[in-house]
């Protein structure tokens, strides 16, 4: 990284936290009285109910490891742990640092140091799309198996999305690349070459099923999670209004724009609560502490996949 990448850099991190600090002090002092009573529903939460939530997080971080290793192509495929490692490091990343830097890390940590033409970065970084896919996938047919998406369609009526464009713009695509772009550009197609072999996973049957398996997995654990944190402030949430709140939240947090995501995780998952009739001190609550237990649980998961990479470091200089 260079001084100027750098200086870029913690510019914009010191800028996140600004606003994020802005952000608290103002709620703070506009808004002294409603986090009184915010604080004051956390006792609400017991010591089981936390511990609990937080033992969901961690499962959901395995979970997830779980999923990205069986996307791996056979013949290359790693140890479990090594894959556990990258996966819960880089989440910890990933919650506090800006632009997706965990990504960068999983691919850069699980990349192979001796160079194999059929299993470099390039592939690592097409499973992690196809990992992308099954999640995006395994989260939509939740959706759709709870009846989220009629909360989901209130508010998004009378928009559209435009199929038929996006359509003729692959077709479009396709065949820029196959008559005109292929030639010029032959570094470039042995590049997607490489892109596309992270992607085989997918057209496996038994793969893709197994991995959509766990997928639910990891969704239906952090849904649980909402569920316990709902439940005691006396708002049990149903499985279709907790996945119709993860969409929302989800949505909200697709681009990071603040360090940990603090401030619109709280924000928009409070909203989806109050829309299905929780008190808004009460959503505030349970959005907040879900917040923080996952955090919690990215240190604890990271702080061992840390422990399991330098294990592996000094087993193989050994």
């Amino acid at each position: 990284m260079t001084k100027q990448s750098k200086k870029s850099y913690f510019l914009k991190i010191v800028i996140a936290l600004t606003i994020v600090g802005g952000g608290l002090f103002w709620v703070s002092n506009t808004q002294g009285a409603a986090i009184q009573k915010v604080i004051a529903l956390l006792p609400n939460f017991s010591l089981t109910c936390i511990a609990l939530v937080i033992l969901l997080d961690c499962l959901q971080i395995f979970f997830m490891s779980l999923r990205f290793w069986c996307l791996y192509p056979k013949e290359h495929r790693t140890l479990i742990r090594n894959v556990f490692a990258a996966m819960s490091i880089g989440q910890s990343m990933n919650a506090f640092l800006p632009a997706r830097a965990g990504d960068f890390y999983k691919i850069a940590s699980l990349t192979p140091k001796s160079a194999k033409s059929d299993f470099n970065m390039l592939t690592l970084t097409g499973i992690l799309t196809a990992d992308k896919l099954v999640d995006l996938a395994s989260f939509l047919v939740l959706i759709f198996a709870f009846g989220s998406y009629k909360e989901s369609l209130k508010s998004y009526e009378g928009q559209t999305i435009p199929w038929k464009w996006i359509i003729i713009g692959m077709v479009v695509l396709a065949a820029s690349w196959q008559f005109f772009l292929k030639k010029r550009f032959g570094r470039l197609a042995l590049w997607a070459i490489q892109f596309l072999k992270g992607l085989r996973s997918l057209l496996s049957p038994l793969q893709l099923f197994v991995t959509l398996t766990i997928a639910v997995l990891v969704w239906l654990t952090e849904a649980l999670a909402l569920y316990e944190l709902s439940l005691y402030q006396h708002f049990p949430l149903t499985f279709s209004q907790a996945f119709f709140c993860l969409t929302v939240l989800n949505l909200a947090i697709a681009v990071p724009v603040s360090v940990a995501n603090i401030g619109p995780f709280e924000a928009s998952l409070a909203f989806a609560m109050t829309q299905l009739g929780m008190p808004l001190e009460a959503a505030l609550a349970v959005a907040t502490v879900h917040h923080a237990l996952q955090v919690v649980a990215y240190l604890l998961t990271g702080s061992l996949g840390w422990a399991l990479k330098r294990w592996s470091m000094v087993n193989v200089s050994d």
